[in-house]
């Protein structure tokens, strides 16, 4: 059965363990989030099922557009830092800086708010979605602003680094978890749109960027970003509705049940090795390009297009994964990125080249952001997708704090140098593998659990971590065929 339906199989399915009841219920012809509320004991005016007017539509789709915006000015304003890598190496901008430093920079950037995802979770449950999004503009303008006028390394650090990074925190996570309690059938399409607002945003500061540091200076550049992203910031606040109320969102520092449960684990692996992969994307082609003998402009276009493959591919993957379950397109997907970067990285040594590969990898490196919630959902609930989601987001801070820098660490000691980046494509494609597999697991993981609720989308509000799947049913699922929608 298809999981867009609204209605589950016509028969009587047991539901044993969940919320404590071991009775059967009669779930034929009845809506299944519907007939959770039921068993909850909820009315059903209050329980805002899948089938209530604004599900799938409605103010959901104005959601759609602030959470654009914010993953515009947050996670987009994240993907320019390339150009300042590859013109902080090229101008020698802070005396003593090495590759390792300015690489530093970047990861703390880009990572280390998100490691403290738990912590911001608490945060938005205590003071509201709002409040926690103004906050992250706040401290995000403050951060570039500050960077502008930084004269030492250290000064970069604590500004661009992890100041910034803090800031983009507060507004990446609540814009990565307020559009899927708003969509039931289209739910990973609008989580993808809304995610999309990261690839448009890493095209505009990345041609934006360079063209104002060859025009004026990277400190202009800083301050032109910390306006513009303090006021599309500030739009997207006055927009932004949230639905968690309805879902009985749980806003702490973590859930026992969630770390009790290997799937949770396996997600996280995924989420590590997905960001040793993608942040080295990100940072490094650039610079790659530069290391041939192009221009800096030349690197800022190449790292440009990889972001026109982020805008373009993250709805084509919420659309496929609509049809076919966001695991089973993020395993793809993640396989592909591998070969990309082993058989198109390692070998290019012309422009042509080098923007083939960014195209292509654009489109499908991504894909983590607009599958990442959505997957949550289907592992543990709406219920606790802020927390579980949270949780696991804090790996890939971590990840992604020091995958630059292993990074440079694996190139070699010479500038320009077409190996300067062999070593780091191999370790990038190596670990794309490695997190494509363990999707395949957690795909395998959601078809058996599915199997044994009786229905290929569970209840969004029964306690789904209550649900035993064993690892034969998990390894029997892994290669089922996509109409299964895992």
């Amino acid at each position: 059965m298809n999981s867009g339906s609204d209605f589950v199989l016509g028969r009587i399915q047991p539901v044993t363990g969940v919320h404590g009841y071991d009775a059967p219920i009669d779930l034929r012809g009845i809506d299944i989030e519907q007939a959770a509320c039921e068993v909850e004991g909820k009315a059903a005016k209050s329980c805002q099922s899948s089938s209530d007017k604004d599900s799938d539509g409605g103010y959901g789709w104005v959601v759609v557009f602030a959470a654009f915006i914010l993953t515009f000015s947050s996670y987009g304003l994240s993907c320019g830092f390339g150009v300042f890598f590859s013109s902080y190496l090229k101008e020698e901008k802070f005396a003593g800086a090495t590759r390792l430093d300015y690489a530093f920079v970047g990861g703390i950037a880009f990572g280390v708010g998100l490691a403290f995802s738990p912590i911001i979770n608490y945060i938005q449950g205590r003071i509201g979605t709002r409040a926690t999004l103004a906050l992250g503009n706040g401290l995000q303008f403050t951060g570039l602003l500050l960077a502008s006028f930084s004269t030492k390394l250290w000064q970069i650090f604590l500004t661009q680094g992890l100041l910034q990074s803090i800031g983009l925190a507060f507004i990446g996570l609540p814009s990565l978890t307020i559009v899927s309690p708003w969509f039931y059938k289209r739910r990973v399409l609008a989580t993808s749109i809304a995610t999309a607002g990261s690839g448009v945003g890493g095209i505009v500061f990345n041609l934006g960027t360079q063209s104002i540091i060859d025009a004026r200076s990277t400190e202009w550049a800083l301050r032109a970003e910390a306006i513009i992203t303090l006021v599309l910031t500030s739009i997207a606040i006055c927009l932004v509705r949230t639905r968690h109320e309805q879902y009985n969102a749980k806003f702490t520092f973590f859930d026992r049940d969630c770390l009790k449960c290997p799937a949770f684990w396996v997600f996280a692996f995924y989420i590590t090795t997905c960001m040793f992969g993608y942040v080295v994307v990100l940072y490094s082609v650039a610079d790659f390009t530069r290391s041939l003998g192009y221009s800096s402009y030349q690197g800022s276009v190449a790292s440009a297009v990889v972001q026109v493959g982020f805008a373009i591919g993250r709805p084509i993957a919420g659309f496929l994964s609509d049809m076919y379950g966001p695991t089973t397109i993020t395993a793809i997907s993640y396989y592909l990125s591998a070969l990309f970067a082993l058989a198109m990285w390692i070998p290019a040594r012309n422009y042509a080249t080098i923007i083939s590969f960014a195209i292509l990898e654009g489109l499908v490196v991504s894909t983590i952001f607009p599958t990442a919630a959505p997957t949550v959902a289907r592992l543990v609930g709406l219920g606790k997708l802020n927390v579980c989601f949270c949780m696991s987001w804090s790996f890939l801070g971590l990840a992604g704090t020091f995958s630059e820098a292993i990074a440079a660490a694996l190139t070699s000691s010479r500038s320009e140098d077409p190996t300067l980046y062999r070593n780091t494509a191999i370790f990038t494609g190596c670990s794309f593998v490695s997190c494509a597999c363990a999707m395949m697991w957690v795909r395998g993981y959601i078809i058996a659990k599915d199997k044994i609720m009786g229905t290929s989308m569970a209840a969004n509000t029964f306690d789904l971590l209550q649900v035993k799947v064993s690892n034969i049913d998990i390894f029997k699922s892994c290669l089922a065929w996509p109409s299964k929608r895992a």
